[in-house]
């Protein structure tokens, strides 16, 4: 994607002293990615200890209604960790893209 924008940018012609477009985009991804990775990091590890914590509570739970509680928030922080993996993913492939 950076090579295209290069390129459009090199057609339109930039401005005498102004960076190329490659560097624009590398220092927009660099600070995303300053401000990405470590929030990720954060959401991964509090949804994995929640995981741990609901399956404690989903095998220690006496009433049927608190273990269908459990199984169901369970269910929720396991959408959780697959959706910050598929966000990682993405994430990775724009940047290895540009």
């Amino acid at each position: 994607m950076g090579s295209i924008l290069a390129r459009i940018g090199g057609m339109l012609g930039s401005p005498a002293g102004t960076p190329p477009i490659d560097d624009v985009t590398d220092a927009i991804l660099a600070q995303i990615s300053a401000i990405v990775w470590p929030i990720m990091t954060v959401l991964a590890g509090i949804a994995v200890l929640y995981s741990i914590w609901l399956g404690v509570q989903l095998a220690t739970a006496q009433d049927e209604s608190k273990r269908k509680e459990a199984k169901a928030r369970l269910v929720w922080a396991i959408v959780a960790v697959v959706l910050c993996l598929g966000l990682t993913a993405i994430f990775l492939a724009i940047a290895n893209v540009m």
